[in-house]
C-alpha cells in the first residue's frame, strides 16, 4: 500500500512538472515594450516563408513547440492510414511544421476570442431568423425579395463579425518583433 501512494505520488509529481514545463512561443517587441505569449493550444495565424522562399498563411492550433519550430494542427500520419487519405485534403485539418525563423507576421487568438466570436455568429444567426420571419409574417413580400433580404442581411453582419474579429496576421516582424521560446516568460 505504501508502495502503491509513493508510486502515485510521484506520478503525480512528475505530471504536475510536465504542466508547468512546457514550453512557450513569445513575440517580444522591445521598443513597444510589448510581449504576447503562445502557448499549446492557443491558435495562431502566420505569414511565413515557405519551403521555396514564397510566403504563406495559415491558421491553426498550436499542438508543439521548440527551441526552432512550432507545429501547427494534428499530423494525419498519427490518426493511420484510415483516417490520413481523408483529413490530408482538408483545410480544417491543416499540418504544418514552420521555423521561428522564416515567421514573417503573425496574430495570436486566444480560446475566449474565439468562443466569443462563435457566440457572437450563433447569437447573429437566431436574432436574425427571429427578426426576418417576423418581419416576414407583416408583409407580402416575393420568394425573391425573401431570398433577397435574408441573404443582404447575414452578408453584413457576417462582415461586422468578421471585421470585428479578423484572423490575418497583424504584427510584423520587421516592426521589430523578435521570437523566442522558453519555459519562463521573459523580462523587457
Amino acid at each position: 500500500m505504501l508502495k502503491l501512494r509513493l508510486i502515485f505520488s510521484l506520478i503525480s509529481l512528475l505530471l504536475l512538472c510536465n504542466s508547468y514545463a512546457q514550453q512557450n512561443i513569445y513575440f517580444i517587441n522591445k521598443a513597444k515594450n510589448k510581449i504576447i505569449e503562445v502557448r499549446l493550444g492557443h491558435q495562431l495565424s502566420l505569414k511565413y516563408n515557405g519551403y521555396l522562399g514564397q510566403s504563406e498563411f495559415v491558421k491553426q492550433t498550436v499542438t508543439d513547440i521548440s527551441d526552432s519550430f512550432v507545429v501547427l494542427g494534428i499530423n494525419p500520419e498519427i490518426l493511420g492510414k484510415t483516417f490520413e487519405k481523408a483529413v490530408s485534403n482538408s483545410p480544417k485539418y491543416i499540418y504544418k511544421k514552420i521555423l521561428l525563423k522564416d515567421i514573417i507576421s503573425f496574430r495570436r487568438m486566444t480560446s475566449g476570442r474565439e468562443l466569443l466570436k462563435s457566440t457572437l455568429m450563433l447569437a447573429n444567426i437566431f436574432s436574425t431568423v427571429y427578426i426576418l420571419t417576423d418581419l416576414y409574417k407583416k408583409n407580402n413580400f416575393t420568394s425573391l425579395e425573401t431570398i433577397g433580404i435574408s441573404m443582404g442581411v447575414g452578408i453584413v453582419s457576417s462582415t461586422i463579425i468578421n471585421i470585428a474579429f479578423p484572423e490575418n496576421p497583424k504584427y510584423e516582424i520587421e516592426d521589430g518583433w523578435t521570437v523566442t521560446t522558453g519555459f519562463r516568460k521573459p523580462n523587457l
